[in-house]
This record gives C-alpha cells, structure tokens and sequence, in this order.
C-alpha cells in the first residue's frame, strides 16, 4: 500500500464512502474519458487503503465555468449531507472553474468529508492545503486563458488568409473539405430570389413579407439551418449579413463570462476587434445598393425600437409579433399611444394601450372588424368624391411642377458637390491617421463624414428618380381609377393592404364621445386621407397638389343607439301629423322608443345643438363601465404634445 498520511479512514469504521467526480468540458470529447477517469480512481483507491469502498460518481459533460450545472449542484448536495468520507477527483478543474472550486474544498473541510484532487497535489487532511488550492486555481485559470489568446490569435491569422468557413447560409455552396473563401461559390439559382428580395424590401415589405414569400416559393432555409420554413427573425439575420455584398466578417460579437453562473454571452465587440475581408465574387447584391437598403431599413425600423428604462432594454430579445390592419395604427387622442388588440380581454377589440397601464382614463374599446369596415367605406368614399380642379388651378399646378421638376435638378447638382467635397475631407482624415497614428478626434471626424455622405447618397438618389420622370399634376379620373383598382385586387387581411392604409393615412387617432343625457362612452375617429399616396410620384408633387387631393374625415366606430338611429325619421314623422304609436309602426320599433328619440331631440333643442354626440374631455363620472382611473395604480401620463383639441364630431 502507498502510504498516506493521514490514511484514509471511514466514519462508520468498516466501509469507505467515495464522492468521485468526473468530468469532461465539450460533446466533442470522447465519452469514454469519464470511464477513464473513473477506473483511474478506484486503481488510485485500490493502492491507498485496505478499507471496502462504496463509491458514488458524479459525471457530467459541460464547461467547468458553469456553476449552475445540475452535477455541480448535486455534487455539492451530497457533501452537505455529511455522509461521505472522501471526495476524489483528477483535478480541481473537474469540479468547477475559478474561487469556487476552493470554496468547494473548503465545505467538505466543513463536514470532515476529505478531498483529494490527484494531479493537484491536494489533500485536506494535510496542512497547508489551503495555500496549494489557491494556486491550483490560479494555474488553471491562466492556462485557460493562455489557450483562449491562442486559439484566438490562430483564428484571426486564418480569416486574413481566407479561413475560418463560417456555417453557409441560404445561396452559398461550400464543397465537403473546403478550408478557405476561394472554395466557396454561389449559386445561381438563388441570384433571383436575392434581387426579389431585396426589391420588396425597397418597397416597403416586412421580413415577415419577405419570409411568406420565400415559403410560398418553396425555398430552401440554408444547408445549417435547423428550421425547414423561413420566419421573420431569419429573413432579419441574413439580410443584415454582409456576405451578401461580398464582405466577410468576423469579431463582431465577442463571448463575455457571467462571473455569476459563468455561463458567457454575446455582447457587442469593440470597433479594434472586428476583422474584415473583402470577397466580391460571393456578392449577390451590389454594396451600394445593399448599404442603401439597409440604412432604409434601419431609418424605417427605428420608430419601433425599444426605450431604456435606466439604461436598460425591458424587453430585450422579445420580437414584436404581427397583427391585423388596424392593429398598430390606431391612436389614442387622450394620450397618444396606441391601441392595442386584447382590450378587456377580447381577442377581436382595440384598447388603449396607456389605459392597461393605467396612464390614461380612456378605457372605451374599439370592436377590430367594425373599425376595419368603416374606415375602408370612409376612405374610399372620400377617394371616389374627391373634387375636380378647375382650369385655372390645373395651370397654377402645372406650372409648380415644372418649377418643382427644376429645384430637383438643382438640388441633385448641390448634392454631388457636397458628396465630392465629403471624399476629399475623408481622404485627407485617412492620411492624417496613416501620419500620425489613431487619433479618437480624427476616428470620430471620419465616422461623422462617413455617416453624412451615406445620408446624402440615399437623398441623392430619391431626387434623381423624382427628376427623371416628368411631374404631372393628376387629375382626380386618374386617383378615383388607381383607388379602385388597388381597392379591388387586394384583401383587407393582406400585409400589402394594411401597408397600402398605412400610406394613405399616417396615423388614425380616436376620441371618446357621449350622447347627450347618456351614460355610455363611445369612439370617434378622425384622420387625413392623401389621395397622392396611390400615385407613383407623390413625393416630387407640389404641395398644392397633395393638398387639393386631401380629405379630413371623421366617423363613428360604433353603431348608434335606437333612439339616436330612428331620431331624425321620428320627428320629421311627427311634424307631419302622425301620432306616436303610428310612427312606432311604420318604423317597427316600440311606442317608447319612438317616445325616447322625441326626448332626445327635446335635449338637443333646449342646449342649442345639432350634433348629439358631445365630447369627453375628462374623466367621465356617470359612465359605469368606465372605472380605471379610479384605481390606485392610476396616474394620468400623456405622450409629449397630447391631449390633441376634439375634432368636430359631426363631420
């Protein structure tokens, strides 16, 4: 027997409790190597002590940084217990990564439960054991760390040489085998699909569009992906992937430890860090072009981003779901934030989103479908009855065209001589920086350049399309037919006609209302109808123009009540002579409904009012339905710029 010193001994005097913990970091390791290790400690057991052994082992497969691994946990379970005599294992690392394998070795002290990590030297039984932890930890820590600057120096060397193939995506084909870009190729077949899908962004199509159209079409996710259909998030990834204009990169994410749990995540990297590499032979789309989409997707995308809430993301990595036209387009005009589907727990009605968060008292809800109905009949109404322009307005028009068609022109010559003046004051940063090294003014000057030429190129070509087509004033033949048209081919539960609406009118806001010596709150709406939007060229028209083809509209979102619906038929029926019980009877309502509408017009004529549905600018108190801001929680937050001034309701 080898001697130890102490030897080994067992609490209840005759058997040997063994702890024995094996580990092995990846599913890329050999699964035998836990056996390995276990066979290793009986031998280990079997040359130290005479004593029979019971031995317990705890295998896992998992980094060693992660501390919230259930073997770690249940490991450290079964010392607290206090039951075993010896806790063994290869070395430290087996158990867990930094301090807290020390800590552990200080809880089996704790319960007179030893440890011996072999190739660490370590024995609790011995003194000085503590110092020989401390160091053990502190070894493997650095050769962990060593081996990461390795592995990382290699992989950048690689890249710069053509290596490191990340997981193809959708359009690239990598031969089995294939160590470098070279090897790579794309497929031809997906050059289209590409260019489909680009231009439908440009139009303003929604990943989720995007990704409809790739299923519809039957293609394929990508030889790595794991899900057969395209969704939303994946269309996000790949387009935002710069290996589509033929730009390779890598470092622009990089892994950090959570020192809690030591799980890592992946935060942004810094600017030093990133590498690239060009490849213009895998490019689908050409990087001017590509660049242009994507800062229109980020300028298009930016209302929707999140807030901080003390400089934190509340909702970090929680997707905004789709939903139905006019879903996310209906605004509340007490605070102004938008309705949302869900309202007092129906699936199909519209609530204000500030009054579930109790910040606004207006807790009418809107019925989805209803609202959906009355809008396209206003909206379309308001297209077909748009106005004819006179003789003389159509010559005023005409000329602001062509004057609009010149100021286009020259403002594309001011823009080409600003974009040239910005290359010249980039060049001169880039060889200051080759002269005198970085420098955070002139890095931060040449960002700024970078970023204006961008924002100037995207408004360069916008004007260059505007003035190549000549501006005509249109005529209202020319809208009421395109109204007709689009209104024809195109389903009001399409994306594409909830986008069309969206362009039509830029926000929808409703107000609340009650009919006078009533109880019950309803909602009106009241928008802007711009008729240029169905044109092609709406925004190279003069202003004239797009106001001549403007409609202000205000409806109700509700149906009336009976005696509201029947008033005007009552009393233009009694004034004739008829008795109450004959109206009722013509009308096919009861005696006393036909007697409720006569009392309503009786209120209106004693108040001096023609419209019966009067504004709620407050809290109402006789509404019982309506409760919310009586609640603690309740704290009246309007958006900056509300409450808006109430619409004339009779509109």
């Amino acid at each position: 027997m080898a001697r130890l010193d102490p030897p080994l001994t067992a609490k209840n005097g005759h058997k040997l409790e063994v702890l024995a913990i094996c580990r092995i970091s990846t599913v890329h390791q050999d699964k035998r190597s836990l056996a390995d290790q276990e066979a290793s400690y009986r031998e280990w057991l079997a040359q130290h002590t005479d004593l029979p052994v019971e031995m317990h082992v705890v295998s896992s497969q998992g980094s060693g940084e992660c501390l919230d691994r259930s073997e770690l946990l249940d490991a450290t379970e079964k010392v607290a217990s206090g039951r075993f005599d010896l806790v063994i294992t290869e070395d430290l690392g087996r158990i867990c990564r930094r301090m807290q394998a020390h800590i552990f070795c200080e809880s089996c002290v704790d319960v007179d439960t030893r440890l011996v990590a072999i190739n660490d030297h370590i024995d609790t039984a011995q003194d000085g054991w503590e110092m020989n932890s401390v160091f053990a930890v502190m070894r493997h820590e650095t050769y962990n760390r060593d081996t990461s600057l390795r592995i990382r120096r290699s992989l950048r060397n690689r890249f710069t040489q053509g290596g490191v193939l990340r997981c193809p995506i959708f359009g690239y084909i990598v031969p089995e085998g294939a160590k470098t870009d070279a090897e790579m190729r794309r497929d031809p077949n997906a050059e289209p699909i590409y260019d489909k899908w680009f231009r439908m962004l440009e139009e303003g199509a929604t990943y989720a569009e995007v990704a409809d159209y790739l299923n519809a079409n039957n293609v394929p996710t990508g030889p790595s992906c794991r899900l057969p259909r395209w969704t939303g998030s994946m269309v996000s990834r790949v387009t935002h992937n710069p290996l589509i204009k033929g730009l390779r990169v890598r470092n622009k994410k990089i892994s950090k430890r959570i020192n809690k749990t030591g799980r890592r995540k992946s935060v942004n990297a810094p600017p030093e860090e990133r590498l690239e590499r060009h490849c213009p032979d895998l490019a689908f789309i050409a990087p001017d072009r590509y660049d242009r989409v994507i800062r229109l997707l980020d300028k298009r995308n930016a209302k929707y981003r999140r807030h901080l809430t003390n400089g934190r993301d509340p909702r970090a990595n929680v997707s905004k779901k789709r939903t139905r036209w006019p879903g996310q387009h209906i605004y509340c005009g007490v605070c102004g934030r938008p309705f949302v589907y869900g309202g007092h727990g129906q699936r199909d009605r519209l609530v204000c989103s500030g009054a579930k968060n109790y910040q606004c008292w207006n807790g009418v809800t809107v019925d989805g479908p209803l609202a959906r109905e009355r809008l396209i009949a206003s909206i379309y109404q308001a297209l077909r009855q748009i106005p004819s322009f006179d003789a003389k307005l159509m010559s005023a028009l005409e000329k602001e065209c062509t004057a609009a068609s010149e100021e286009c022109l020259r403002k594309t010559k001011a823009m080409r001589q600003r974009i040239d003046t910005i290359d010249r004051e980039i060049d001169n940063v880039i060889t200051a920086i080759r002269r005198i090294g970085h420098s955070d003014r002139l890095g931060n000057e040449l960002t700024s350049l970078e970023h204006e030429r961008g924002e100037l190129l995207d408004q360069l070509n916008a004007t260059q399309l505007a003035a190549k087509s000549r501006v005509q004033v249109p005529t209202p033949e020319q809208v009421r037919k395109l109204a007709e048209k689009e209104f024809g081919r195109l389903s009001v539960e399409s994306d594409e006609f909830a986008r069309l609406m969206r362009r039509l009118i830029s926000q929808i806001f409703v107000f609340p209302v009650q009919l006078i010596g009533g109880s019950a709150t309803r909602l009106c709406a009241s928008f802007t109808v711009c008729g240029s939007e169905l044109l092609g060229s709406a925004a190279a028209l003069p202003p004239a123009v797009k106001q001549q083809l403007e409609s202000r509209i205000c409806i109700r979102l509700f149906d009336p009540p009976q005696r509201e619906q029947y008033r005007e038929d009552v009393v233009r029926m009694r004034a004739s002579g008829m008795r109450e019980q004959e109206v009722a009877d013509r009308l096919g309502i009861t005696k006393t409904a036909a007697q409720s509408a006569a009392a309503l017009q009786r209120t209106m004529d004693a108040n001096g009012i023609t419209d019966p549905w009067q504004p709620v600018t407050e809290p109402p108190s006789n509404d019982r339905r309506m409760k919310r801001h009586r609640h603690k929680r309740y704290k009246f937050e309007p958006l900056e710029g509300f409450p808006l001034p109430w619409p004339n309701t009779s509109t």
